[in-house]
């Protein structure tokens, strides 16, 4: 009978280390923390992702006025700050991985509501790549554009010739890069074609000029240059990086959005 006993008792301490030995599986660890004081789980709080309002009341702090000076410094600051690329490379995720806004530029997806009906009339159907091929020749026009700003806000005859003859090869070289040639040569194979296509892209550069322009400068007048600079870079990331890496004078910026540049006022 004793010896029944020992061996029952035998058995229900290995039953009682076994338990003990799972409780203590690394693999089924609880992340919760315990309030020793009820004895009930509280959960650890999950980090918020930070909003556009909360990243432009921490960007306005940490970078006082002027943001708007003489030749971006500030705004350049802003955009290579720590908590400005946090907060973009969380609310703007793209396909491609990015670091920098300069980065992001190259990689952030074309708005199909503005490249789709450029295209259709060369394209029946865009495609991506196509918006894709549009939105970097595009960048190219406009940057190229800028150039020819500068050289007329500077007021000399001779340089508005250089400019315009850099303008001309700089347009043209986007027929060096190899997708763009291979892409033309796919759906534009005819040189009349390509003619009719680069004439229709002039004036639908301009015209995408003009709507930015526009929203910028309506963006001044309802938050002032300053504000306005930080909500652009917030709000519209890409274009904050085309005008950092175009205009290198805030004159020149200032007149462009109040569409001195263009033929027509926007």
């Amino acid at each position: 009978m004793q010896h029944s006993l020992r061996f029952t008792a035998f058995i229900l301490l290995a039953i009682a280390f076994q338990l003990l030995g799972c409780s203590e599986d690394p693999d089924n660890d609880i992340t919760e923390e315990i309030d020793t004081a009820s004895g009930t789980l509280i959960a650890e709080p999950i980090p918020l992702k930070p909003t556009p309002e909360d990243t432009f009341r921490k960007l306005k702090t940490l970078f006082p006025r002027p943001i708007f000076d003489a030749d971006f410094t500030k705004l350049s600051e802003v955009t290579t700050s720590k908590t400005y690329l946090d907060f973009l490379t969380e609310e703007y995720r793209t396909k491609k991985p990015f670091k920098t806004l300069t980065e992001y530029l190259d990689v952030a997806e074309p708005d199909p509501e503005r490249y789709k009906p450029f295209l259709k009339e060369f394209i029946n159907k865009p495609n991506a790549e196509d918006l894709v091929i549009a939105h970097q020749i595009t960048l190219k026009y406009r940057c190229a554009n800028v150039i020819l700003y500068q050289m007329i806000h500077e007021g000399n005859e001779e340089n508005i010739i250089k400019a315009i003859l850099a303008v001309l090869e700089k347009k043209l070289s986007v027929l060096e890069d190899a997708p763009t040639k291979a892409w033309m040569e796919m759906h534009l194979p005819n040189p009349n074609q390509g003619k009719e296509f680069f004439a229709t892209l002039e004036n639908f550069v301009k015209e995408t000029e003009k709507e930015d322009a526009r929203l910028i400068d309506e963006q001044f007048a309802q938050h002032g240059k300053d504000d306005g600079l930080l909500w652009l870079a917030v709000r519209n990331p890409a274009l904050t990086a085309e005008i950092l890496n175009n205009f290198t004078n805030t004159n020149v910026f200032l007149r462009w959005t109040k569409g001195i540049f263009f033929q027509q006022n926007p």
